[in-house]
C-alpha cells in the first residue's frame, strides 16, 4: 500500500541519494536542513516497502509552488508522481504552480496530464546541460 507522508530527519539520507541519481544540482544536508527552518517548505515521501520518491514544495496562505518530484527510476511511469500531485490537491489550496525546463517534456506532460495548464515563460532561465540558456515554463492548477 503506497503511503504518502511528510519527511523525518532519518529520511535525509535516502531523499538525498533519489536526489543525487535523478538530477544534476542536487541537494546536500545542510541546505535540506536550512529548509527544513523555513515554516512554509515541506517535502512529502511516497513510500510501499520503501521510499521510492518525494515531492519538495512551498506553501504560503492558499497556494503551493511545487519545487521538484523525485521518483526512483525503475518506480517511474507507475502512478507515484500522479499519486503525490493527488495528496497535494486534496490540501484545496487556490493555486498550484511551478515552473520546467522548456526541454523537459516528459515533466512537462505529466503535469499536462494532472490537470496542470500552461500560464507563461520566463526566457532563458534554466542552464542546459550543454551550457545554453533555455526557457521555463510556467505550469498551473487552479481549483
Amino acid at each position: 500500500m503506497i503511503k504518502i507522508n511528510p519527511i523525518k530527519k532519518s529520511d535525509y539520507f535516502k531523499i538525498l541519494q533519489i536526489e543525487q541519481n535523478l538530477f544534476k544540482n542536487t541537494m546536500i544536508k545542510k541546505e535540506l536542513n536550512n529548509f527544513f527552518s523555513q515554516s512554509s517548505f515541506r517535502i512529502w515521501k511516497i513510500e510501499e516497502d520503501k521510499i521510492t520518491g518525494y515531492m519538495s514544495f512551498y506553501q504560503v496562505m492558499d497556494e503551493v509552488e511545487i519545487i521538484k518530484i523525485g521518483i526512483i527510476k525503475s518506480y517511474q511511469r507507475n502512478g507515484y508522481g500522479s499519486s503525490l500531485i493527488k495528496e497535494l490537491k486534496k490540501l484545496n489550496m487556490k493555486k498550484i504552480f511551478l515552473e520546467v525546463s522548456t526541454e523537459n517534456v516528459k515533466a512537462i506532460n505529466f503535469y499536462l496530464k494532472n490537470g496542470f495548464k500552461e500560464i507563461g515563460l520566463r526566457k532563458r532561465y534554466y542552464k542546459s546541460k550543454s551550457g545554453i540558456k533555455v526557457d521555463a515554463l510556467r505550469l498551473s492548477f487552479t481549483h
